[in-house]
């Protein structure tokens, strides 16, 4: 059955994807039956692997944008391997990736995948929902998706009412999370941090985001004040030392 009839009045929807995907090479990695069907629903032309091996060796000769699809559970290496592989291919200079996870993920691991690479995350159990043609939208917009059930866990909604904003445990920061608010805090910027740490620019923004997410704030003057509260930063961590 074609994915126009599946869609019923998800229709126009899945046009505005087929248009917005024009130009890219969309790629579908998973041992994962549902997570092929999803992902062969929303385009047709996806190429299809099982593997990272498997997907690096179809990869066409002069792709440039690539939209991944893919489960966690490859059988050489999980979702953030693969796109750390696909990001550092000569030749390819932008990859969106959207991961499918069982909804019982543990915390930790979305943590992972939404700071290390992933642009967007959705649950299995979310795959007739129309939450994947929306995604791919967003992706090809390049804005990051994820799943309202995921996004609640990682807010910590479900185990904290909102208004306790940062009295939770989660408030607790990592020390690479508190690296990064004092870098924040001496005024520098992703591109710095990440030549700092010899890592790509848009790893900082994502980790940068997720303290944005984990703070309950919308922007890095709300991240900074919050810290001041919380007693994660003094007033003379925001001097940055001499260089």
């Amino acid at each position: 059955m074609a994915p126009t009839r599946l869609y019923g009045h998800h229709q126009p929807l899945h046009r505005q994807v087929l248009e917005a995907c024009q130009g890219w090479t969309v790629a579908v990695c998973s041992t994962n039956a549902q997570v092929k069907v999803i992902a062969t629903l929303l385009l047709e032309q996806a190429l299809v692997s099982h593997s990272i091996a498997e997907l690096l060796a179809q990869l066409p000769e002069g792709t440039r944008q690539l939209l991944l699809i893919a489960d966690d559970t490859l059988p050489d290496g999980g979702a953030d391997q693969l796109l750390e592989q696909l990001r550092s291919q000569p030749g390819i200079e932008r990859v969106r990736g959207l991961v499918y996870l069982p909804r019982a993920v543990a915390t930790t691991r979305l943590q992972q995948l939404w700071m290390q690479g992933a642009d967007a995350l959705l649950s299995l159990e979310s795959g007739g929902s129309g939450l994947g043609l929306q995604a791919v939208l967003d992706l090809m917009a390049g804005r990051p998706c994820i799943d309202p059930v995921f996004d609640r866990r990682l807010r910590g909604v479900e185990r904290h009412p909102a208004g306790e904003r940062g009295s939770h445990p989660d408030a607790a920061l990592t020390p690479a999370e508190r690296e990064l608010l004092l870098a924040l805090a001496w005024g520098r910027s992703s591109a710095e941090i990440a030549a700092l740490r010899q890592v790509r620019c848009d790893t900082v923004r994502r980790q940068r985001s997720h303290l944005y997410r984990k703070a309950g704030v919308a922007d890095q003057r709300g991240l900074l004040a919050w810290a001041l509260e919380q007693g994660l930063l003094r007033p003379p961590d925001l001097i940055a030392p001499q260089r």
